[in-house]
């Protein structure tokens, strides 16, 4: 089960930054459109998306590593944290594929 949640964490969290690149990335005249995470917006700003999205991934895979191998949590919490990280970024990129609908982005 946990290499099923870690796919899944890795899959969204793809889908997340391919979403994200493409609100943040293509300009519509008359709208500003932000990061909602404020840490990943100070990431955008500080480093640039294409690599503020680099290092959001490589974060989330080291954690993926992490909680698949680590037997320093007991398996219900492993279990717990990564079907967190498979609930938050699956609602991103609902949050987001609303937003290019409503703003006219195509996929």
């Amino acid at each position: 089960m946990r290499f099923v949640l870690g796919a899944l964490v890795i899959l969204f969290n793809l889908l997340d930054n391919t979403t994200t690149f493409l609100c943040l990335s293509t300009p519509i005249p008359g709208l500003q459109v932000t990061e909602a995470n404020p840490f990943a917006r100070w990431l955008f700003e500080a480093i640039g998306l294409v690599e503020g999205l680099l290092v959001e991934m490589f974060i989330t895979l080291g954690a993926v590593g992490f909680l698949v191998y680590t037997k320093r949590l007991t398996p219900r919490v492993r279990l717990g944290l990564l079907l967190i990280l498979v609930v938050l970024p699956a609602w991103a990129v609902v949050n987001n594929l609303n937003v290019m609908k409503a703003i006219g982005i195509e996929l």
